[in-house]
């Protein structure tokens, strides 16, 4: 018993020198830290390039002090590394690169700053955008455009473009990226949603959009951007787009703030009427993903951005 004690502790002393020698060899690096990844949107076109700035002037490290050397890389989705510079400290503020979208889907970009000697563990900084066919993004849409014109259809009296307007100089695209000017129309402020009907076009009246009807079901196109499906299923609404009117849900913008904000989009399809109640607000519509009835409502004529459908 005595013999079987004394190999036990044996063992036990050689577990723990052994343990000891693993901590003395376990060396943990600094991290690298505040990399910025600034340029490229959200949407582009296939085929079109991407142009990015790297900003590594913030760079810190949670060792003592920085490094000597800091290379820089960057990748497209899981495609190998490419190398830009071995050293930014030739260019400490801003580096700069592009990529070309030759294919549709969706791309991350990242940009990596690393020490050549790896003595620090890396740091990084990503952006995601789309490659589109605007021509085929939105799909599930009634009627057909002739080329140049906007689709339209007949409800009543009035004839009413069936898809939102965005062939102007006024107004701002969805995410600030031209190409879904023809996916998701342009977003305009009542001053200059007054305006920017083409000719032959107005703006309609409070009443008009009200002829149309409360049952937003009628006016809703059960539509998809990129095989995603724009309103989200909701019992009580109905989805029969039997008007051929086409509503879909891009929200509005929120430029009340400092930044201009993209708001509820896939939850609202919101129309300015030509009606205005004072001098700071005006009349509009729209349409709650789950709510069965179109809803009436007052904006700031200067700083909330909504769809527009003329008519003529």
């Amino acid at each position: 018993m005595k013999k079987l004690s004394i190999y036990l502790a044996a063992a036990l002393c050689l577990a723990m020198a052994y343990s000891c020698k693993d901590d003395e060899e376990t060396v943990t690096k600094p991290s690298l830290s505040g990399l910025y990844l600034d340029g490229g949107i959200a949407y582009v076109a296939k085929g079109e390039t991407q142009h990015y700035t790297i900003d590594a002037s913030s760079l810190t490290t949670s060792g003592d002090e920085m490094p000597v050397v800091i290379g820089l890389s960057w990748q497209a989705n899981s495609a190998a590394k490419e190398t830009l510079t071995d050293d930014i400290k030739l260019n400490p503020d801003k580096k700069t690169f592009s990529y070309r979208a030759d294919t549709l889907g969706t791309y991350t970009i990242t940009c990596y700053a690393f020490t050549p000697d790896d003595s620090h563990y890396s740091a990084s900084a990503s952006s995601k955008f789309q490659a589109i066919d605007p021509a085929t993004a939105l799909t599930g849409i009634a009627g057909t455009a002739a080329p140049g014109k906007y689709l339209s259809v007949t409800i009543g009296a009035l004839t009413w473009m069936a898809e939102n307007l965005h062939e102007t100089a006024s107004g701002a695209p969805y995410q600030k990226c031209e190409v879904m000017n023809t996916v998701f129309g342009r977003y305009y402020t009542y001053e200059e949603a007054l305006t920017a009907c083409p000719a032959g076009w107005r703006l309609p009246t409070a009443a008009e959009w009200d002829a149309l009807g409360t049952d937003s079901g009628k006016l809703m196109a059960d539509a998809s951007f990129m095989d995603s499906k724009l309103w989200a299923y909701c019992k009580e609404v109905n989805i029969t787009n039997e008007t051929g009117f086409n509503a879909i849900p891009v929200g509005y913008l929120d430029k009340s703030g400092y930044y201009t904000t993209n708001v509820g989009e896939k939850e609202y399809a919101a129309f300015w009427t030509s009606d205005s109640k004072d001098d700071k607000l005006a009349h509009y519509r729209y349409i709650f993903g789950t709510n069965p009835l179109v809803q009436k409502g007052e904006g700031s004529r200067t700083s909330l951005a909504l769809s527009v459908r003329c008519v003529k």
